[in-house]
């Protein structure tokens, strides 16, 4: 009788291992088959990057990273404590600031799980059950998808209708199906059921319209954050007008979110650049816009390895004072 249950049991943690092997091969062709394509064409057009009108610039890279460091990752930890405090868990901007930068690393490995179960993992010992910061999360990609859709619908406004590539109205789609799941009475009863399906404790939320409103605004602060961060930053080898500015925005967006959907690449690689280098060739030439995306995602890289090792020295920091008192 018991034979049974482990070889049905086996079967299925094979069958795991070789859907996570499927989604490790998918997104490794998918990683590959983007960057040989862009380096293709940048290679291919490379007499056509008007050399003449480049400018470094060391003063707008420092203010990129600036950008990056000090506004980005405060705006992202603040969001974070502010969905959670709508859940009852309150924990300081700061250690929440630290806690989604060391957790956000976690994107880089396959699948799209593993900067959530490093935040459960961290978030432990400020006593935030985990049930909490699964629920956090998932509204914190909601909200994030819709400011990035805001951002997306101004920046389609600035661009020719012509060069707008098609897919790029299909992403318009999650619009409603976002506002459907940030409805606080829908919300609720999703919850309600995720949770019992999980067996996990009811969580009642109660977010009144003006918190809604609130956690809306800094997720379209941040965004703006990164846009204007990834401007300066190309700016700073590229001659851009201020006028393209709304270009940009939308277009770190659309790729960000494009990225975040493909859920076999890992942190969006390949596929977020691809999709930034279709935007920007709207403002600059083809392969100054391949250049620029690459360029964009070391700086990020960069910018969250640097946040990383400062919220894993602020957390070890606080869990040695909380020893010794």
């Amino acid at each position: 009788m018991q034979t049974e249950p482990r070889a049905v049991s086996g079967a299925r943690d094979r069958a795991r291992r070789r859907l996570s092997w499927l989604k490790i091969a998918a997104g490794s062709i998918i990683v590959l088959a983007s960057f040989y394509f862009l380096a293709s064409r940048l290679v291919r057009d490379w007499h056509e990057i008007p050399f003449a009108r480049l400018r470094f610039s060391p003063l707008q890279l420092a203010g990129a990273f600036a950008i990056l460091l000090l506004l980005h990752f405060p705006l992202y930890g603040w969001l974070w404590r502010t969905i959670l405090a709508t859940l009852g868990a309150n924990i300081r901007t700061s250690t929440a600031t630290a806690i989604t930068a060391v957790s956000a690393l976690g994107k880089y490995a396959p699948g799209k799980v593993w900067f959530t179960l490093g935040r459960m993992s961290l978030v432990r010992k400020e006593g935030v059950a985990e049930d909490k910061v699964l629920v956090s999360v998932v509204l914190e990609i909601a909200f994030t998808l819709l400011a990035g859709l805001m951002l997306l619908g101004s920046a389609v406004a600035f661009v020719p209708r012509g060069q707008v590539p098609t897919p790029v109205y299909l992403i318009f789609l999650l619009a409603p199906l976002c506002l459907l799941v940030l409805y606080p009475p829908v919300m609720n009863r999703l919850l309600g059921v995720g949770l019992k399906r999980l067996k996990r404790p009811r969580i009642e939320l109660r977010l009144s319209y003006g918190r809604l409103l609130a956690i809306l605004g800094i997720c379209l602060l941040d965004w703006i954050a990164q846009g204007v961060g990834s401007f300066v930053l190309i700016a700073s080898f590229c001659p851009l007008s201020i006028r393209q500015l709304p270009v940009l925005l939308g277009g770190y967006a659309i790729s960000w979110m494009t990225g975040f959907l493909v859920l076999v690449s890992p942190a969006g690689l390949g596929v977020r650049e691809g999709v930034f280098t279709l935007i920007l060739k709207t403002v600059v030439p083809e392969p100054l816009a391949i250049i620029a995306a690459l360029v964009t995602r070391v700086w990020m890289t960069l910018g969250e390895l640097a946040a990383a090792l400062a919220g894993f020295a602020y957390l070890r920091i606080r869990s040695a004072r909380r020893k010794s008192a």
